[in-house]
Formats: C-alpha cells, sequence, structure tokens
C-alpha cells in the first residue's frame, strides 16, 4: 500500500488550563443542521458533539430556525438563549407516577479527567414557558464508558452534582438557573450526562397555575431548556511536552497524541480557510480514507488577543471548518469531533508575533474509540 506522507509539526504543549471548558459545543451553537421542530427520534437530535445516551429525544433550538425550533419563539414556549442562539431541551419528569420517561443530553469531553485533580462542573437550566409542571430536581453525571441504553426511562446512574430544592417553585424560577458543584476527579470520566436521575415518586412537582400545554407531553410533564454545560479544570495539570519532530509516515501516526496542522490558515478575523490550507488537510483526509477504523478530535485554540468569549468562539469556529472540510470530502460525520479552547491553552508564552502566530492553531488527535 502506498505510504501517505503527512506533514505535521508536533508541539510541546503547555497545558494552562485556566477557563477551559473540556465540554465540546457548550451552548449548543454549532449546527450540521438547521432544527425544524421537536425530535420524534432520537437520530432527530442532531448537534454535533452531544447525542441521546437512550431512546429518549432531546430538542434542539436555535436562532437560524424557519420552524418551531426558533430562539427565541419555539413550540416548547419562549425563552432567549443564556449565550449566544442556541439551546437545548429535554423531558426530566412526567405525571404518571410508574411511567418515569426520561430525556438526557450526552457529550464526549475533550479528555479525561485526572484524578485527584478538581474541576468545576456548570450547568444552566430553564423551565420552558409551555410547560405545564415544574419540577425540584436537575443534574449532572460523569461516567468512564457511554451510556447507550435502548430504552426512553430513568437511567439506574447517580448524579454527581445533583440540585434538590426543598419545593418545585422558587424565586429563580422561570429564568436561567445555575448548577455548579467543585468535583475532585477518580480519574478517566470521559462523559457527561446532564438530565433528572431520580424516578417520578422521588421527584416533587407543582402544576403551575393559568398553563395548559400546548400538546399532551406538554401538559402532562416537566420540560427544561439546557444551555452553557461546562467542565473546566481548576487546578494545573502537569506539562505534556512531546518532542519536535518534522515529518511523519502514515505507518508512524502515534493515536491519543496531539499535532499542530501545519500550514492551516484563515481569512484575517475569521473562521473562513484559505485555499493553501487545502494541501495539508487533504493528505490527513487521505490518511483517513484508508484506516476507516480512526477517527479524529480537532481543537482550535488563539493567540492571547482579544477577550476570552470571543477567542473562545473564534477557536470553535475555526476548528469546526477543518471539521466541515473532512466532511465536503467524504470523511463521516461520527469520525469526528471539534473544540475550542481560545487562548487558555497556548504553547508559547511569550508575546511576540513570531509567538502569537504558533498559538493561533487547530490540532488533530487520531483515536480508535468513537470519536464523538
Amino acid at each position: 500500500m502506498k505510504q501517505c506522507k503527512i506533514l505535521f509539526i508536533l508541539s510541546l504543549i503547555f497545558t494552562n488550563l485556566f477557563a477551559q471548558n473540556l465540554v465540546p459545543n457548550p451552548s449548543f451553537e454549532e449546527l450540521s443542521r438547521c432544527p425544524l421542530s421537536f425530535s420524534i427520534i432520537k437520530a432527530d437530535f442532531i448537534v454535533p458533539g452531544w447525542e441521546s445516551p437512550t431512546n429518549g429525544t432531546p430538542d434542539h433550538f436555535h436562532g437560524c430556525s424557519l420552524g418551531e425550533a426558533d430562539v427565541p419563539f419555539n413550540w416548547a414556549g419562549s425563552s432567549n438563549a443564556r449565550s449566544g442562539k442556541g439551546y437545548a431541551g429535554i423531558y426530566v419528569w412526567n405525571k404518571e407516577p410508574d411511567t418515569n420517561y426520561r430525556e438526557y443530553l450526552q457529550c464526549t469531553l475533550a479528555e479525561p479527567l485526572h484524578a485527584g485533580e478538581r474541576y468545576l462542573l456548570e450547568v444552566y437550566y430553564k423551565l420552558a414557558t409551555n410547560s405545564v409542571y415544574a419540577i425540584n430536581r436537575f443534574g449532572m453525571t460523569l461516567t468512564e464508558s457511554r451510556i447507550n441504553i435502548q430504552d426512553d426511562v430513568l437511567l439506574d446512574v447517580d448524579p454527581i452534582l445533583s440540585i434538590e430544592n426543598d419545593t418545585a417553585i422558587v424565586t429563580t424560577t422561570g429564568g436561567w438557573e445555575r448548577a455548579k458543584l467543585e468535583y475532585v476527579a477518580k480519574g478517566g470520566e470521559r462523559f457527561v450526562v446532564i438530565g433528572n436521575f431520580y424516578d417520578n415518586r422521588s421527584t416533587k412537582s407543582t402544576r403551575l397555575p393559568f398553563r395548559y400545554g400546548k400538546s399532551t407531553m406538554l401538559s402532562n410533564s416537566a420540560y427544561y431548556f439546557v444551555d452553557d454545560v461546562s467542565v473546566k479544570p481548576i487546578d494545573s495539570l502537569k506539562q505534556n511536552v512531546v518532542l519536535i519532530t518534522n515529518k511523519f509516515k502514515r505507518d508512524t501516526i502515534e493515536l491519543n497524541t496531539d499535532y499542530v496542522l501545519k500550514n492551516i490558515t484563515f481569512e484575517f478575523d475569521s473562521h473562513v480557510l484559505l485555499r493553501q490550507s487545502f494541501v495539508e488537510l487533504d493528505k490527513v483526509i487521505e490518511y483517513l480514507k484508508l484506516q476507516p477504523e480512526v477517527n479524529v478530535r480537532l481543537s482550535g485554540h488563539t493567540d492571547f488577543i482579544g477577550s476570552d468569549e470571543y477567542n473562545l468562539a473564534v477557536s470553535r469556529s475555526r476548528a469546526r471548518s477543518v471539521a466541515d472540510y473532512f466532511g465536503s470530502k467524504g470523511i463521516l460525520s461520527q469520525r469526528i469531533v471539534s473544540y475550542g479552547f481560545g487562548k487558555s491553552r497556548p504553547n508559547m508564552l511569550g508575546k511576540s508575533d513570531e509567538e502569537r502566530r504558533i498559538n493561533r492553531r487547530v490540532e488533530i488527535r487520531f483515536v480508535k474509540e468513537p470519536a464523538q
């Protein structure tokens, strides 16, 4: 088989993780397509980086929608996103005591958590205005293995981050509520799952007066929007030092190693790829077509100029542009996941033009396990 040489530069990776969010697409902004309405089957929920761990059917809402999944006005109610133009929605309770229908959201973190390190877990949730019931519970859990259950009822896992209010209605009900927790990792946690992890009998509920659901489900259930999910390291992790080298043959590429894509350039202050980037990207695509069992994780990074929020958005968009280019050349979307880290993970700590150029990069990691 013809050997395919791929040009990369391995970087000396300084893992400065201040404000680094390990959750991909944390505010449901990135799109594979604009949502039209609610999900009928789990396959209808198509959001980069996210999936349903069960047969439950989460929903996606975005300002690009021309249908019932618009933001701020949609079939589940009226709400602006907490940030950006998108959010997700899930049913977390229903009034039949023994039914326990549930929907959950699941994502894969950019890297496994490190044992003994502290992380800040955070998620924002909001009762939909067309939901007739409110409940007192909401939570998040972390697992080492992806959950894939062929059912749509309560998950038999314990939450790590768990909100339990005394009543279903509190002063913040109806606005974006925050659930957060400082967590010490056991090590190896890689997947985030969000929802209600308690059965109907253990969950307090309140029927809201003067609300009449626009569907049977909304009339008999509690439905919440979800936005701005984050898992951020608090402690500084050890530096991951990789030897600098120049060229790699296809057979010598190492899995689970971060490579810096060489000669990948974008229009100024933009995420639009320039044509000179295609030469290097096409070599990666050739390799992936020869190795269909290999998947990729892409991460975008910026220099220090600009606000944290702006750089995070640019880095996500640039990584997504590379992912989209791979998809346009026939690489299946389920083999690709992209992340953005903004300026939180510099390779060079100086501020010269050359050091800033080195920090503006897209990295790629080849993996055998599912990318998403």
